[in-house]
């Protein structure tokens, strides 16, 4: 699972960092912390908030933070050593629409990329400026006359071109959901500068397939793993009616047993684990179908009832329909 490791440190032991951000992000591992969670306060903009309470003296800190695709805000954090009188140090990190993809080298070539197109009476700095915007590890000069730039997703492994100059921008990806944030990002610009931008997008169909083959061992472990745990009681009893040997259990059923303490640590975890792999079905849904001028938000109730009895095919089919 993709995490964001942030690490803060300072000269002096550390007692409290106060985490805030206008994005919705998840707090997964305060590390040796002793974290206090407050609800978001939409009204004040502010999506999560987190206090941090630091028991030993340290003066180092990694916590481990999971964010949504999509969104885009600022994390602050309010570092407070532990000294008097009491002072504080803030750092900000932007959270990017796409920060869950790194820059590559170049792009694999035999895959089924759907296509962006944007043109316009729009200048290298501005759509230069607003790729900086949508992704990571991009510099805010503009590099050259004509940029060519290739991210991988982290996460799923799918992929982004980005090629662009004045007055014109191509960007691919076997993600639909990816280019489907760059266009929302990108018009947002171009209509707050009062710049007329052309879209036009060419979808590869198969690429919808593709990219639910690459989510799929994700979701086939969270079902079996829900599978395994459903029958741990059943496999107990029956383990104690055939006494230490087990011989009635076969060699799969005895390894389940024994992993019974991981298997209920995992199974614990799993709504966060199935909210956020629901979400970018959710997601790929929504914008596949956008992109072909159709909402169908409406329907998706109907895709997770689909969910709790995950099959592939069956999803496959829904999201294709």
């Amino acid at each position: 699972w993709q995490l964001f490791a942030l690490s803060l440190e300072i000269e002096m032991p550390l007692d409290c960092i106060a985490l805030q951000c206008d994005a919705p992000i998840q707090l997964l591992d305060p590390g040796p912390a002793v974290p206090s969670l407050s609800p978001p306060d939409p009204e004040n903009n502010c999506q999560f908030l987190a206090t941090l309470r630091i028991q030993d003296p340290i003066s180092r800190l990694e916590i481990k933070l999971r964010i949504t695709e999509g969104q885009v805000g600022t994390l602050i954090a309010y570092v407070i050593p532990r000294i008097a009188p009491k002072t504080a140090q803030s750092v900000s990190f932007p959270v990017k629409p796409l920060a869950l993809h790194e820059r590559v080298p170049k792009i694999e070539p035999d895959r089924p990329y759907n296509e962006l197109r944007l043109t316009g009476q729009f200048a290298l700095a501005d759509i230069h400026a607003w790729v900086v915007m949508c992704l990571p590890e991009v510099p805010t000069k503009v590099p050259s006359e004509n940029v060519e730039l290739f991210f991988r997703s982290t996460f799923l492994g799918t992929m982004i071109s980005a090629k662009y100059q004045k007055g014109e921008a191509v960007f691919r990806s076997d993600s639909v959901s990816s280019l489907a944030i760059i266009k929302d990002v990108t018009t947002r610009e171009a209509t707050a500068r009062k710049l007329n931008v052309n879209v036009k997008f060419d979808s590869r169909e198969e690429s919808v397939p593709h990219f639910l083959q690459l989510l799929h061992p994700m979701l086939d472990y969270q079902k079996k793993l829900t599978d395994k745990v459903g029958m741990l009681d059943a496999l107990k009893e029956l383990s104690m009616q055939e006494g230490e040997d087990g011989q009635a259990l076969s060699a799969e059923h005895k390894e389940t047993l024994d992993k019974a303490d991981q298997l209920l640590a995992e199974h614990k975890l799993q709504p966060r684990k199935l909210e956020f792999l629901h979400g970018i079905l959710d997601n790929l849904y929504v914008n596949r179908h956008k992109f072909r001028g159709n909402n169908v938000r409406g329907k998706l109730p109907d895709l997770h009832r689909l969910l709790k009895d995950y099959d592939l095919d069956a999803v496959t089919a829904f999201i294709m329909g």
